[in-house]
């Protein structure tokens, strides 16, 4: 079974977005998948849906799933990517842990930036595992829940600079609209690299209100 997974809590995004991706990975996952939004607010979404029974809010809710997805494949996607192509290499992953992006982007590429507090070079727009991979990090954000609630600002960064079991999926498959795919190699912003499989554009402004190339990826709910 694989399970793909996002997250909707607030109004930040709306079920445009859920509805959207639900879309592109019909287009693009290689194989039979369950699509599941979880979600405080089941209006307008198209696809399957799990209410949120949780304290937490905003990127933390994708911990409470670590637990309520505890077989077969799991991948999370954040609401703000565009899909490019077939998701083969995502798909091809065999896990040994908890998987996320590396933010080979980022500045300072191979030491994180000196002013950030709690620097990371993960990025968690897209995590992947298999079975039960996922509940030893769950255990341990609820055994330290306020601390790291009160520590860090984002999934990212706890799971960056705590000592969990994480690794990181292969290159070539994800690269940042606004910073390009490695700092100080490739750094061209809001450029089409149609040789990867997703492109993530996790900073203002999104995806509805950005013009070109990225519509005809990102909009295909209007196409379909």
């Amino acid at each position: 079974m694989i399970n793909i997974i996002c997250v909707k809590w607030g109004d930040k995004y709306s079920a445009d977005y859920v509805n959207n991706l639900y879309e592109m990975i019909k287009r693009y996952y290689p194989t039979e998948f369950r699509f599941i939004c979880y979600t405080d607010d089941p209006n307008d979404v198209l696809s399957e849906t799990l209410l949120i029974d949780s304290d937490l809010e905003g990127w933390w809710l994708k911990i409470d799933l670590l637990s309520k997805f505890t077989t077969g494949t799991n991948i999370i996607l954040d609401l703000d990517i565009a899909i490019l192509n077939q998701l083969d290499r995502l798909h091809s992953v065999k896990t040994r842990a908890l998987s996320v992006l590396y933010s080979s982007w980022k500045e300072g590429y191979l030491q994180p930036r000196a002013r950030e507090r709690f620097p990371t070079l993960y990025n968690s727009s897209i995590i992947k595992w298999e079975g039960e991979q996922g509940l030893d990090i769950f255990n341990y954000f609820k055994k330290h829940k306020e601390r790291i609630l009160f520590q860090y600002q984002g999934i990212d960064r706890f799971l960056f600079n705590e000592p969990v079991d994480v690794d990181i999926l292969p290159t070539g498959i994800a690269y940042s609209y606004w910073k390009g795919v490695r700092y100080g190699k490739d750094t061209t912003p809001e450029k089409l690299r149609d040789d990867y499989e997703i492109c993530i554009v996790n900073h203002n402004p999104k995806p509805h209100e950005i013009e070109g190339w990225l519509q005809d990826y990102w909009n295909v709910s209007k196409t379909t």
